[in-house]
């Protein structure tokens, strides 16, 4: 679940960056100056596209390390559950199969 949120939050980034840049093209005209009613709109406008793109900028990042922090928990539990704790120490899984097969090769072959 945690992992939906992570790619949520890195799509509602990028989609929110595309609107903002979207409505900035569309706001140009032929010379390639973007066109206002009037000062006040323009600095208003101006100053949440600002806002938005920083909004953005932060679903991105916070998304992309969210989603490294859940994978690597993710592969951090599937480790510990292929390892087991023997005599104090974890000892990987094949280890212990090996130490087993050669037990089991020394007292019934001797």
């Amino acid at each position: 679940m945690n992992l939906i949120w992570a790619i949520l939050f890195i799509a509602g980034g990028f989609a929110l960056r595309f609107q903002i840049n979207k409505r900035q093209f569309n706001r140009r005209n032929a010379a390639g100056v973007e066109e206002f009613q009037s000062y006040g709109s323009a600095y208003t406008t101006q100053m949440l596209e600002k806002v938005g793109r920083w909004v953005g900028l932060f679903f991105n990042y916070y998304g992309d390390i969210f989603c490294h922090i859940i994978l690597f928990w993710r592969c951090a539990q599937v480790a510990i559950d292929n390892a087991l704790y023997i005599d104090n120490h974890w000892v990987k899984g094949w280890v212990i199969k090996t130490q087993l097969a050669l037990a089991m090769k020394l007292f019934y072959f001797n």
